[in-house]
Protein backbone atom coordinates (compact mmCIF):
# COMPACT_ATOMS: atom_id res chain seq x y z
CA UNK A 1 0.00 0.00 0.00
CA UNK A 2 1.24 3.50 -0.98
CA UNK A 3 0.70 4.95 2.30
CA UNK A 4 2.69 2.35 4.61
CA UNK A 5 5.51 2.88 1.84
CA UNK A 6 5.45 6.55 1.80
CA UNK A 7 5.39 6.47 6.42
CA UNK A 8 7.92 3.63 6.57
CA UNK A 9 10.72 5.38 4.29
CA UNK A 10 9.61 8.80 6.47
CA UNK A 11 10.18 7.70 9.79
CA UNK A 12 13.56 5.57 8.37
CA UNK A 13 14.91 8.60 7.12
CA UNK A 14 14.14 10.18 10.87
CA UNK A 15 11.71 12.59 9.28
CA UNK A 16 8.41 14.36 10.97
CA UNK A 17 5.53 14.53 8.86
CA UNK A 18 6.37 18.60 8.50
CA UNK A 19 9.93 18.18 6.98
CA UNK A 20 9.01 15.22 4.99
CA UNK A 21 5.98 17.66 3.61
CA UNK A 22 8.02 20.48 3.07
CA UNK A 23 10.66 18.78 1.19
CA UNK A 24 8.16 17.40 -1.12
CA UNK A 25 6.65 20.99 -1.36
CA UNK A 26 3.12 19.39 -0.32
CA UNK A 27 1.21 20.34 2.78
CA UNK A 28 1.62 18.55 6.10
CA UNK A 29 -2.42 17.42 6.14
CA UNK A 30 -1.78 16.14 2.17
CA UNK A 31 0.85 13.88 3.51
CA UNK A 32 -0.40 12.54 6.53
CA UNK A 33 -3.39 11.89 4.04
CA UNK A 34 -1.62 9.77 1.53
CA UNK A 35 -0.15 8.10 4.92
CA UNK A 36 -3.34 7.20 6.18
CA UNK A 37 -4.46 5.65 2.57
CA UNK A 38 -7.51 8.54 2.24
CA UNK A 39 -5.94 9.67 -1.00
CA UNK A 40 -7.46 7.58 -4.04
CA UNK A 41 -5.13 9.27 -6.81
CA UNK A 42 -1.92 10.99 -6.04
CA UNK A 43 -1.03 13.09 -8.71
CA UNK A 44 2.48 11.83 -10.20
CA UNK A 45 3.67 14.82 -9.50
CA UNK A 46 3.74 14.57 -6.04
CA UNK A 47 4.61 11.06 -6.37
CA UNK A 48 7.70 12.62 -7.80
CA UNK A 49 8.06 15.02 -5.29
CA UNK A 50 7.87 12.57 -2.36
CA UNK A 51 10.09 9.70 -4.10
CA UNK A 52 12.64 12.42 -4.18
CA UNK A 53 12.57 13.66 -0.56
CA UNK A 54 11.95 10.00 1.11
CA UNK A 55 15.22 8.64 -0.91
CA UNK A 56 12.25 6.30 -2.39
CA UNK A 57 11.69 4.64 -6.55
CA UNK A 58 9.78 7.08 -8.58
CA UNK A 59 8.78 3.81 -10.32
CA UNK A 60 7.90 1.83 -7.34
CA UNK A 61 5.40 4.77 -5.61
CA UNK A 62 3.84 5.08 -8.83
CA UNK A 63 3.37 1.12 -8.91
CA UNK A 64 1.98 1.23 -5.84
CA UNK A 65 -0.17 4.50 -6.51
CA UNK A 66 -2.40 1.70 -9.30
CA UNK A 67 -0.37 3.69 -12.02
CA UNK A 68 0.80 1.49 -14.94
CA UNK A 69 4.65 2.45 -15.29
CA UNK A 70 6.75 1.22 -18.48
CA UNK A 71 8.62 -2.11 -17.80
CA UNK A 72 6.27 -3.53 -15.39
CA UNK A 73 6.26 -7.43 -15.58
CA UNK A 74 3.11 -7.56 -15.11
CA UNK A 75 1.05 -4.09 -16.10
CA UNK A 76 -2.10 -5.85 -14.87
CA UNK A 77 -0.66 -5.94 -10.87
CA UNK A 78 -0.10 -2.39 -11.01
CA UNK A 79 -4.13 -1.28 -12.26
CA UNK A 80 -6.74 -1.41 -9.77
CA UNK A 81 -9.18 -4.50 -10.89
CA UNK A 82 -11.88 -1.25 -11.27
CA UNK A 83 -9.91 0.30 -13.68
CA UNK A 84 -9.90 -2.54 -15.92
CA UNK A 85 -13.39 -2.83 -16.85
CA UNK A 86 -14.62 0.43 -17.07
CA UNK A 87 -12.22 2.71 -16.00
CA UNK A 88 -13.52 6.62 -15.07
CA UNK A 89 -12.39 9.87 -16.59
CA UNK A 90 -10.29 10.20 -13.70
CA UNK A 91 -8.94 7.18 -13.80
CA UNK A 92 -8.01 7.56 -17.44
CA UNK A 93 -7.11 11.17 -16.57
CA UNK A 94 -4.33 10.04 -13.87
CA UNK A 95 -2.98 7.12 -16.50
CA UNK A 96 -2.74 10.00 -18.97
CA UNK A 97 -1.03 11.55 -16.22
CA UNK A 98 1.51 9.16 -15.52
CA UNK A 99 2.25 8.60 -19.27
CA UNK A 100 3.01 12.15 -19.38
CA UNK A 101 4.92 12.16 -16.65
CA UNK A 102 7.38 9.04 -17.46
CA UNK A 103 7.49 10.72 -21.07
CA UNK A 104 8.86 13.86 -19.50
CA UNK A 105 11.18 12.18 -17.39
CA UNK A 106 12.99 10.09 -20.66
CA UNK A 107 12.71 13.52 -22.51
CA UNK A 108 15.35 14.85 -19.99
CA UNK A 109 17.08 11.57 -19.77
CA UNK A 110 17.34 11.68 -24.06
CA UNK A 111 18.33 15.60 -23.37
CA UNK A 112 21.16 14.86 -20.54
CA UNK A 113 22.79 12.00 -23.11
CA UNK A 114 22.55 14.01 -26.19
CA UNK A 115 24.74 17.02 -23.70
CA UNK A 116 26.92 15.11 -23.17
CA UNK A 117 28.16 14.19 -26.54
Amino acid sequence: MLGDELKTARVQRGLSLERASAEAKISQGYLHKLEAGRVRSPSPRVLQRLAGALGLSYERLMVAAGYLVPGDVRPEEAVPVAAKANPTNAELLRQLEAVRAELAALTQTVERLAARQ
